[in-house]
C-alpha cells in the first residue's frame, strides 16, 4: 500500500497557502448581502467560490448548488465515498492575539477563524482526494467532497443539496468536522427561544451574544443611571465595565465563550447579568433565568437526564435581546439517545415562566462501533497514527453526519491541540494538517476498496 505519510508531505506548501487564503475570507452568514446565488451572504459565497476554484484548478468536476453548497467530484463509476465539510464560520468575539481573519502562520501554527472549524480539515480532505487522484488510487469507486455554506446555523445548505436531487447519498461517508479518532454518536440538538413581554425597569435594552451554539461572552445592558447598582457590582466582584452619564448607564457584562455543546467550559455573561439584575432589582424573570443555569446540565430546574451512550443534557444561553418591551433568550439544548427532549424543555419554560419558540430540532445519531463504516475508518486511523488503543467517541456537538446517510464525523481535532473552535485565536498546527491529509487519504482509499467488495 502507498506510503500516505510521505505522499501527504508533498502537499504541505500548497496546502498552507490555500488555507491561509481560505481563512482570509470572513465567511460569516450575513442577511444584509443575501442574493439569488448567495443565500447566506456575499462572504460565504466568496468562500464557496474559492473552494470551487481550487477544485477546478486541480481537475475536479465542479457543481455549485445555487450557492448553498459546492461539490467537487472525481471518478467515473462505482460506489460513492462522500465527504462533507463547510466553508462558513461563526462570528468572531472575545479578545484575539492574532487577526481574526488573518490566516497568520507563526511557529508552525496557522491562526484565524475557521482554521480548525472547518476550513483546515476540509482542505486536508481535499488534498487527500487530490493525493489519491494524482497517484492513480481512485479506481472502481468515486469520491465527492462537498462544502456547505450554512453548517453553523443548522445545515440548511446540505438539506438543500440533497433535497434538490443532485446530492447523491454515499455508500460510505464522513465529515471532517469533529474530533479524532471518530464520532459514533452525537447528541440531539434543539435550538429555541425563551420569550416574554415584560417591563424590566430600570433596564432599557439588552444586547449580547453572537450565535445560539456558542456561550454568550458579552452582554451590553443599557439602563437608567444607578450608582448603587454600580457599587453592588464592584462589591460582588461581578465582571463588568460600567459607563455612567447623567442620562444613561451602560453595563457590559463579560464572560468567556465556548462551544454550545460544552457550556461548562465557558463563562456565560448573560447568566451573570441576569443574576445581578434580578437580585438587585427583584426582577423575578431574570432571577429564574439565572437560576435555571446554575447547572449547565439542567439539574437546577429538574431538566437533567443522563443517557448511557451520550451522557448528560446541556443547556446554553447564546443570543439575548431586549428592547424595553420584549425579552428574547436563545437556548441551545443538547440531549442523549434516551432523553425526552420535549418534556425536558417544557420543564425549563415552566420554571422560567417564559414562552417557548422552537427554531430547529435534530435527533440524536448513533452508529454501531462494529459497523463496516466505523470499523474501516478506525482501522485507517490506527494504521496512520499507531494509536492502537484509540476508541470511537460520543459528543454533544452536531455535524453533517445527521444530514447525510451512512456518514460519521471523522477528525480533525487532536486531543492535546483542540484548536479553540468557536473561541479567540482559533488555530491548526501545520504538522497536524499534514497528518490529517495522510489519514484521510488512507481512509478514503480503504472505504473505496470496502465499498467495491460490498
Amino acid at each position: 500500500m502507498a506510503n500516505f505519510k510521505r505522499l501527504a508531505k508533498g502537499y504541505e506548501k500548497i496546502g498552507i497557502v490555500a488555507l491561509q487564503k481560505f481563512i482570509q475570507i470572513p465567511s460569516v452568514y450575513d442577511s444584509q448581502t443575501i442574493a439569488p446565488l448567495a443565500p447566506y451572504g456575499q462572504n460565504v459565497k466568496k468562500a464557496l467560490d474559492y473552494f470551487a476554484k481550487l477544485g477546478e484548478d486541480y481537475g475536479f468536476k465542479v457543481y455549485n448548488d445555487e450557492g448553498h453548497a459546492v461539490e467537487l467530484s472525481v471518478g467515473e463509476s462505482g460506489p460513492l465515498i462522500g465527504i462533507y465539510g463547510h466553508s462558513d464560520v461563526v462570528p468572531v468575539s472575545g479578545s484575539w492575539t492574532y487577526k481574526e481573519f488573518g490566516g497568520e502562520l507563526k511557529d508552525g501554527v496557522i491562526y484565524g477563524r475557521g482554521a480548525c472549524d472547518d476550513k483546515g480539515p476540509l482542505l486536508a480532505a481535499l488534498y487527500a482526494v487530490k493525493l489519491l487522484k494524482d497517484n492513480g488510487l481512485i479506481k472502481g469507486y468515486r469520491v465527492k467532497i462537498v462544502s456547505g455554506g450554512d453548517e453553523e446555523r443548522g445545515s440548511s445548505c446540505l438539506e438543500h443539496y440533497f433535497a434538490k436531487g443532485h446530492g447523491e447519498e454515499p455508500t460510505f461517508g464522513f465529515t471532517p468536522d469533529a474530533n479524532w479518532p471518530l464520532i459514533y454518536a452525537e447528541k440531539g440538538i434543539t435550538h429555541a427561544h425563551a420569550r416574554k413581554i415584560i417591563d424590566l425597569d430600570p433596564v432599557i435594552a439588552m444586547d449580547g451574544g453572537t450565535v445560539s451554539n456558542a456561550v454568550c461572552d458579552s452582554l451590553l445592558v443599557t439602563m437608567k443611571p444607578d450608582k448603587a447598582f454600580e457599587t453592588y457590582l464592584k462589591k460582588n466582584n461581578v465582571s463588568a465595565d460600567v459607563t455612567l452619564s447623567p442620562e444613561l448607564m451602560m453595563v457590559r457584562f463579560k464572560g468567556k465563550t465556548a462551544h454550545g455543546s460544552t457550556p461548562e467550559l465557558g463563562d456565560n455573561a448573560a447568566t451573570k447579568a441576569f443574576k445581578a439584575l434580578g437580585e438587585f432589582y427583584k426582577l423575578e424573570t431574570l432571577t429564574l433565568l439565572a437560576k435555571a443555569m446554575d447547572d449547565p446540565n439542567g439539574a437546577s430546574f429538574g431538566g437533567k437526564e443522563v443517557s448511557k451512550e451520550l451522557g448528560p443534557t446541556t443547556y446554553n444561553y447564546g443570543v439575548i435581546k431586549y428592547d424595553g418591551k420584549s425579552l428574547s433568550v436563545s437556548i441551545d439544548f443538547r440531549y442523549g439517545e434516551t432523553a425526552d427532549n420535549k418534556a425536558l424543555l417544557t420543564k425549563f419554560f415552566e420554571f422560567t415562566k417564559t414562552l417557548p419558540v422552537i427554531d430547529s430540532e435534530t435527533k440524536p445519531l448513533l452508529y454501531s462501533k462494529k459497523s463496516p463504516l466505523v470499523a474501516t475508518l478506525m482501522k485507517a486511523y490506527k494504521k496512520e497514527t499507531f494509536d492502537l488503543f484509540a476508541k470511537p467517541l460520543a459528543i454533544g456537538g452536531g455535524t453533517y453526519a445527521k444530514e447525510a446517510k451512512n456518514t460519521v464525523a471523522f477528525g480533525a481535532e487532536w486531543p492535546k491541540r483542540p484548536g479553540n473552535m468557536h473561541s479567540p485565536d482559533e488555530y491548526i498546527y501545520v504538522e497536524d494538517f499534514v497528518k490529517d491529509i495522510a489519514i484521510y487519504a488512507r481512509a478514503i482509499f480503504m472505504l473505496g476498496k470496502k465499498a467495491i467488495k460490498q
